[in-house]
Formats: structure tokens, sequence, C-alpha cells
């Protein structure tokens, strides 16, 4: 082969390139920089006890690492480390340095940990700063630990753990299936669990003042136990026979009331709530019925003596007077009489249940009408229980079209030929009564 000047001269060329590479690589990868004190600062940690650092391990903050341990220096009570971090690294100057080791067997490395006070601030460790024993932090020992294991492995009696292990191996014999079952519903109750912890969270929060309120009548629950307690007593002591009978009839018993009860759906419930809402009515209006009560007697007797007046003993003198048109009849609020129905119209149509006279209270017509009753609870008058500032609740009906009783009233049903004016066949006289009474049930 014939070397030209040529491929001298690109030989020679490479030569110096391949020689600075591999310096520059060198230089990098040694960290010469570094061993002289270019582009680092120097930290020192002041540990109680180093065991396991050595020089050139790592230093991390925040996982990344950041520098190593250039020197270990040994003192009467302590032992300093040298650590050598990277310029680019900003660390707060409150870190904790905590001594870490990557496996339970492996090598040791300082991790820079933040704290409050270091997150906090603005200031960074910079070169010559000293962290102090009281922000290092040495690793736990294995051995210790071990050394504890192997004691308590040594406490433990092999034999009666050996028997333990017999009689568990043949109480859960077989049991595979039920035990993986128990360990599956475990597992799905957990999830429901962690599923609703915000309800079961809202639940608890909610049960701290029951539970505070139970707390405080801890008193009186106490003394209700202790009655109940001692009623307990006296019955087992007496050891009844009627007692003992009533236990054993009143299962039967509460059945059949139960059963009663359903068979009285929906009447009953319809009954106790209108029950509830007359009620109410009548509580409101008991001092009018209270007068009412006391007036209807004087006026019967009143009247009894007007059909026997003896008027020396102070009885009633009755005068019958003719009046014709004084006052007026009252006009206002019904139905105009041009719109009124001849007597001999049998059909039905809707009326207005609330029409009085709708005149001035002062006016004379009609002045004991329903617009000056007066109202139970003040001094107003109204012919509604809403003009004196009432509500009362509605009653509960069943979903009928109110033809039968209207029939019951006129007498209409024994002429089974007849027809309603809905064009319905008109039930017979005989079954009139039987509708009346099942007509709730209807919407059953």
């Amino acid at each position: 082969m014939v070397l030209t000047a040529l491929i001298k001269r690109q030989l020679r060329i490479f030569a110096v390139l391949a020689t600075v590479a591999l310096g520059l690589t060198f230089f990098h990868y040694a960290r010469v920089p570094a061993m002289v004190g270019l582009g680092v600062y120097d930290v020192t940690v002041d540990f109680h006890d180093a065991s396991g650092l050595y020089p050139r391990a790592s230093v991390t903050y925040r996982g990344v690492e950041v520098g190593t341990v250039s020197n270990l220096e040994v003192t009467g009570d302590s032992a300093v480390a040298t650590l050598r971090i990277d310029d680019g690294a900003k660390i707060p100057e409150g870190v904790t340095a905590e001594l870490h080791s990557t496996s339970a067997i492996g090598e040791q490395y300082i991790d820079l940990v933040d704290s409050e006070k270091g997150a906090a601030g603005d200031d960074h460790l910079a070169d010559g700063d000293a962290i102090p024993q009281d922000r290092s932090v040495a690793m736990p020992q294995i051995t210790p630990v071990l050394d504890s294991v192997n004691r308590l492995l040594e406490s433990v009696p092999k034999a009666k753990t050996q028997r333990l292990l017999s009689q568990v191996d043949a109480g859960l014999g077989g049991t595979g299936p039920e035990l993986n079952e128990l360990v599956t519903s475990a597992g799905q109750l957990l999830t429901e669990a962690q599923s609703q912890v915000d309800a079961t969270t809202s639940l608890i929060a909610a049960l701290q003042p029951v539970l505070t309120t139970q707390r405080d009548l801890g008193t009186v629950t106490k003394s209700y136990a202790g009655a109940l307690n001692e009623v307990t007593g006296v019955l087992a002591d007496n050891d009844s026979s009627d007692i003992r009978a009533l236990l054993r009839s009143a299962p039967g018993g509460l059945d059949a009331a139960t059963g009663t009860v359903k068979e009285l759906q929906p009447v009953l419930p319809r009954m106790l709530a209108n029950l509830t809402t007359n009620a109410e009515v009548l509580n409101t209006y008991l001092p009018e019925i209270r007068q009412t009560l006391v007036v209807y007697p004087a006026t019967i007797a009143r009247l009894q003596s007007t059909l026997n007046p003896r008027v020396e003993q102070g009885d009633v003198q009755l005068d019958l007077r003719a009046a014709l048109n004084n006052p007026p009849t009252c006009l206002a609020g019904y139905l105009p009489p041009a719109e009124r129905r001849r007597p001999g119209v049998t059909t039905t149509r809707e009326i207005d249940s609330l029409a009085h006279c709708d005149i001035a209270p002062d006016n004379p017509t009609a002045v004991r009408g329903a617009r000056n009753l007066p109202c139970p609870n003040s001094e107003e008058r109204g012919p509604l229980p809403a003009d004196c500032g009432l509500r009362f609740g509605s009653g509960v009906w069943p979903e009928t079209s109110g033809t039968v009783a209207y029939d019951l009233a006129v007498g209409q049903g024994g002429d089974p030929d007849r027809t309603r004016s809905d064009g319905t066949e008109q039930p017979g006289g005989e079954e009139l009564w039987k509708i009346l009474v099942l007509a709730p049930l209807g919407s059953r």
C-alpha cells in the first residue's frame, strides 16, 4: 500500500481528532473540573453515625443526582462528610441530609430533603455552608433489626407452634372454597366502602351530634334500662300464666291486626287523613263550638216557651210581623235569576259551594250572612277561613263522579230503565246503598 502525502495528512488529522475526542471524554466522565474545584461548591454534613458511607457516594436532591461525597472525616463524636455539589443545582439552605441505601445490602447515598423552612425561603446552599447534626438523619442499621427478629423467632416455642399449626390445618381442612368466598366478599365490601367513602364520611360527621346527645341522655337511658330490668324481673318471678298466654297469642293477634289494616286500604288512611283535617278545623273553631253548645239549650228553651207562653213568669213572648222585601233579598254573589233552572230538571251540574251574599259588611241586607262570620283567631270577619288568615289541609276523596249520592237524594234508582245524563245505566234502588258504601274502594 502506497501512502501518498494526502493520505498521510489525513491520517495525522484523524489522529489529532481522535486524541482530542478521547481527552474530552476522559475529561468529562472523570469529572476533572470537579476534581480541581471547577463548576462545583463544597458543603459539609455532620452525621452522628455515617456507617456505610464512602467517598464518591452519590448525593441526590428530589431524586436527581446533584453531586458526590468527596471526603469523610471522623471527629470525636461525629463523622463529617464533604459534599461536592454542581453549581447548577439550586438547593434550599434549610434542607435535611438523610442517609439512605439502595437496598438492604446496597450502597449508601445522601438524599437532600426539603424542610418547611428551606421550602419557604429563597436562600440556597453556597460554598462553605454546613448542615448541622440536628438536620442530618443516619440510616437505620439492618443488623439490630435482624438480631431482634432472630431473638423473636428463638423465643417462639417450636413444639407448641407446630401443634397449633397442625390444629389450624385440621380445623380449616376442606374449607378452601368457603375461605375463598369469604375473602372475595371482603374484597367486594372494601371496594363498595371505598366507592361510598364520601357518604360514609358524611354519616360519621352527622353521627357525632347524635352520639353526643345520647351521651348527655346517658343518665335517663340508664334509669329507663333499670326500670325495664325491674319490670322484666317481676314478670319473670311471677311467671304468670296470663302473660305466657298473651305472649303465645300476641303474634297471631298482631298478624290479624296487620291483615285487617291491609284489608282496610285505602279507606282507613283516607279516613284518618280526613279526621286529622276535621280535628284541625274543630280545634281552631273550638270557642265557637263551645258558644254554640252554651247558646243552643237556652235557644231551645226559649223556642219551647213560645209554644206555651207564660209572660208573667218571664218567658219569651213571640210576636209575628209581616215584612215584604224589607230588607230586600241579596242577589250579589249568587247565580242570576235568569240562569236558574226549573225544578223539574233532574240533571246535575257543577255548583259554587262557596257562594254567599257578596255585599258590603255594613249593608243591612243579610247582615247575619256568611260575609260577617266572626274569625276564631281575631276580631276580623269573613266568609272563609282564608279571609281570617287560616289554612287547613284538604280532604282525601276517592275518584267518583258524585252521581250516587245525588241519585240517593232524589230517590232515583227504582226504575231500572232510567239512564243518567251521561248515557250510562242508572243502578237499581236495591243496589244504591252498596254503591254508596263501596264507592271509596273504587280507586284501589
